[in-house]
């Protein structure tokens, strides 16, 4: 529950909320915001002068680390860039290096800034995927340094995040969704190998983390993408929920905590998450993009896991300003009944580098009016 006491420092706040204890009131977190940051477009400098007055900062740290290869990641595998006829865009080649041949990556990617995609995976069959599991692996030497920098500058106004690589995640880079899932079918065995080599890889890196005196909150994005409706339940459970547990497993131990980030419907899969150590589920979309109704979540799950997001980025783009204040005051409604509750739109705010003026001053709403309702 929250309770009536002296206000918290950003910190503070939330640390009770992964640690389960009362809290002055919910978190408030615009992702992507840290202070200082640069903008994309002069229009989001006033959005950023609002966070850092009403927000609670998370800011990101890590250590070297690469899945295909580790220290030997220069060797097998090996990028060029080509322009196209369309001055807007590139394409990179990702050539890997394996006992099998080269297998070719095509990425289109913006020289604008816009969202890219991949149009071709490395990954057109099992073998080839093997192939790419299999070239030497040694990890990179680790360094706290970054970490620890972090912390200082970032103090009392929030939290540091130790990123964490997904291991399911890497291999759906590889195969792209569609293939993951006839290869699921195919060659369980060879999925379930793919993903156990890549999540021992970030148990080391985990444990390594550990011991050099990384503590307190780590996270990772990319559990979405071993999720229904891409994968179904059971797929989740043996690819993802097995191995994100062994990981989540050795932070735990060592007295930190543990962020996810995972897109969708997760409303059907939130003991999973619980089960898997989880101490605040990132973004909890709501309909249509996910199927996250608050209310019924909170009055089922109380305070079992820290909740937050809830509030669609669509609805900060297009939303009449009516209608976002109406879906954010149910949003804190809801959520300032778990008492582990986090105030934040589901996607970075700063990934538009056109901003309309309605989504400027709707980002302005949305920080006003958010830290008015978590203040109520």
């Amino acid at each position: 529950m929250f309770i009536q006491k002296k206000e918290m420092t950003s910190r503070e706040r939330y640390m009770a909320i992964y640690e389960n204890r009362e809290v002055d009131r919910p978190a408030f977190r615009l992702w992507g915001f840290t202070p200082g940051m640069g903008v994309i477009h002069p229009s989001y400098e006033p959005v950023c002068k609002l966070a850092e007055e009403v927000t609670d900062t998370v800011c990101g740290s890590g250590s070297a680390f690469n899945f295909y290869g580790g220290i030997h990641s220069d060797k097998n595998v090996s990028r060029s860039r080509e322009k196209t006829d369309d001055p807007r865009w590139d394409i990179i080649y990702t050539v890997f290096h394996t006992k099998r041949g080269d297998l070719v990556q095509r990425d289109m990617v913006s020289n604008f800034g816009e969202p890219g995609y991949i149009m071709e995976h490395a990954a057109k069959d099992i073998d080839d995927l093997l192939a790419i599991i299999d070239m030497p692996y040694e990890p990179y030497n680790f360094s706290s340094e970054g970490f620890f920098n972090a912390e200082k500058w970032i103090g009392d106004r929030g939290i540091t995040m130790f990123d964490l690589p997904h291991p399911g995640y890497a291999v759906q880079v590889l195969t792209g969704s569609e293939n993951l899932a006839y290869f699921s079918v195919d060659d369980r065995e060879a999925v379930d190998y793919a993903v156990s080599t890549y999540a021992n890889r970030v148990v080391e890196h985990a444990k390594r983390a550990v011991e050099n005196g990384v503590k307190g909150v780590f996270g990772w994005c990319g559990p979405e993408l071993l999720t229904p409706p891409l994968l179904n339940k059971q797929d989740f459970r043996d690819f993802c929920v097995k191995y994100d547990k062994k990981v989540i497993d050795v932070i735990k131990n060592a007295g930190s905590h543990f962020w996810v980030h995972c897109h969708g419907k997760v409303a059907d899969l939130l003991d999973d998450f619980i089960y898997m150590g989880v101490d605040v589920l990132n973004p909890l979309e709501p309909p249509k993009n996910g199927d996250v109704d608050l209310e019924k979540v909170v009055e089922k799950y109380g305070n079992r896991i820290g909740l937050e997001g809830n509030v669609e980025i669509q609805d900060i783009i297009q939303a009449e300003p009516e209608v976002l204040l109406s879906l954010t005051e149910q949003c804190v409604a809801a959520g300032k009944k778990s008492g582990r509750f986090i105030l934040c739109p589901s996607a970075g705010f700063m990934e538009y580098i056109r901003p309309e003026e309605r989504y400027i001053s709707n980002l302005q709403l949305f920080l006003k009016e958010g830290y008015r309702l978590i203040n109520e």
